[in-house]
């Protein structure tokens, strides 16, 4: 399953800062599996809002995001199903900072290598709750992860709809996956400053078993 992507949709600065936010959170989430006194399981990643990608590497969220982002500003004109779910859980991830008011992380992610104006955080959260529902996507994603956790609980249902089928089996298949792509880096080029993609690959570097070399 895919859907056009309109220009207005690329060029949006809320999408940009969303991606930089799932970012942001989500490598924090990795560095922190590396502390001494990480307590395992505890982190999550921007991808944990979706039930079925629950305990999915935070590396092989960031894989994903950076492959997605790579897409939408090369302008392809269409996205896959889980591209459409990056994009929106992305959304839902900036959502979650300005409903918590978190400015720290929200000024970072407004911050990079396009610096776009994130001042007012009253009506963030709503802003991008319209976005999600207005989304120019087939389906809605809190309906479809309904969808995917019933065809998971639910033989007879998974054999019913193949296109949300096929949505499932793609998040399950991150689930199994644990290194990342040696594009990675390239692939996150616009959408880090200098400095985070100094500090990603130097954590890469530390970490080689991390990548698929």
């Amino acid at each position: 399953m895919t859907s056009p992507f309109p220009t207005t949709y690329t060029s949006s600065e809320l999408l940009y800062v969303a991606f930089r936010a799932a970012f942001l959170t989500t490598f924090q989430d990795l560095l922190d599996e590396f502390e001494p006194n990480h307590i395992p399981g505890s982190s999550s990643g921007f991808l944990a809002q979706a039930s079925i990608a629950a305990g999915c590497a935070s590396q092989v969220q960031l894989d994903v995001l950076f492959r997605t982002w790579q897409r939408i500003d090369s302008g392809h004109e269409t996205l896959t199903a889980l591209e459409q779910c990056v994009c929106f859980y992305a959304i839902g991830e900036l959502a979650r900072l300005g409903k918590a008011d978190d400015r720290y992380v929200i000024d970072r992610a407004a911050n990079g290598p396009r610096v776009v104006a994130c001042e007012d955080l009253t009506w963030l959260a709503s802003t991008l709750r319209t976005i999600q529902i207005t989304w120019p996507f087939p389906v809605d994603a809190a309906d479809l992860e309904l969808e995917m956790n019933e065809m998971v609980d639910n033989s007879d249902r998974r054999v019913e709809n193949n296109t949300n089928q096929s949505l499932a089996d793609e998040f399950l298949e991150l689930l199994s996956h644990w290194t990342v792509s040696t594009q990675i880096l390239q692939n996150a080029e616009g959408l880090l400053t200098p400095r985070e993609s100094s500090r990603l690959g130097k954590f890469f570097s530390k970490h080689s078993q991390l990548m698929n070399l």
